[in-house]
């Protein structure tokens, strides 16, 4: 028998302090000298996301070292999606617990993280996700799951379609540890796509729209770590 809403217990509500700014942006300065100095980070396009308003930053997938690489060029507080099993090992769940990581399912977002992630983005806040679902295997793009369209549509959001290249050559699914002062990491923003853009625009081709601006920018910026 299912509870009633009177019985169901209540969420605690998100409340976002100044001591979880500050917090955040200690942790985004940290990430930041060890994405740039480790792991030779450069970005580009950062004059793209907007500054206020909600944004979907879209991005391919290739390692661990995706959320922070990209997060760390944005100066707003960035949002990120950490799988529920990256919650089990108590540490590392405190970590990005205090960050304010929504978690996701294995098989996909989940009803909750779906929940969580459009109410955040009718907060005006930012949002990154991966919508290849998982790392890379051998660094290259996969098809993307659409399920990210409908969120944006519901959310108004502007769509930043992004690309990292050199996160795979790092730190790859098949290794337990990065390799550091390799060719280096690119991250770039591509132009954004507005609700003005898309309004009129059928969600299938929505989806091959900005499949297709993240695949442009990637295949631009992986070329140096092709051998």
């Amino acid at each position: 028998m299912s509870e009633s809403p009177q019985n169901s217990p209540r969420r605690r509500q998100r409340h976002v302090t100044w001591r979880h700014n500050a917090w955040y942006h200690f942790c985004w300065f940290f990430c930041l000298l060890t994405i740039k100095i480790l792991f030779r980070a450069r970005h580009k396009g950062r004059r793209n996301i907007p500054r206020k308003g909600p944004v979907l930053v879209v991005s391919n997938h290739q390692s661990f070292l995706d959320p922070p690489a990209i997060g760390v060029g944005v100066w707003r507080r960035m949002n990120y999606l950490a799988r529920k099993q990256l919650f089990t090992f108590k540490p590392f769940a405190l970590l990005i617990a205090s960050v304010d990581a929504i978690p996701l399912d294995q098989d996909g977002i989940g009803f909750q993280g779906i929940k969580e992630t459009i109410r955040r983005l009718r907060n005006n806040e930012i949002v990154l996700i991966f919508p290849e679902g998982a790392r890379s295997f051998d660094g290259k793009m996969v098809p993307f799951r659409k399920g990210y369209i409908n969120i944006a549509v519901k959310t108004n959001a502007v769509i930043v379609p992004t690309a990292i290249a050199g996160a795979f050559q790092a730190f790859p699914r098949q290794k337990k540890y990065p390799s550091v002062f390799k060719k280096g990491l690119r991250i770039e923003y591509g132009k954004p796509i507005t609700p003005d853009d898309y309004k009129e625009m059928p969600e299938e081709e929505l989806h091959d729209l900005v499949e297709t601006r993240v695949r442009e920018i990637f295949d631009r910026i992986n070329r140096r770590f092709v051998k």
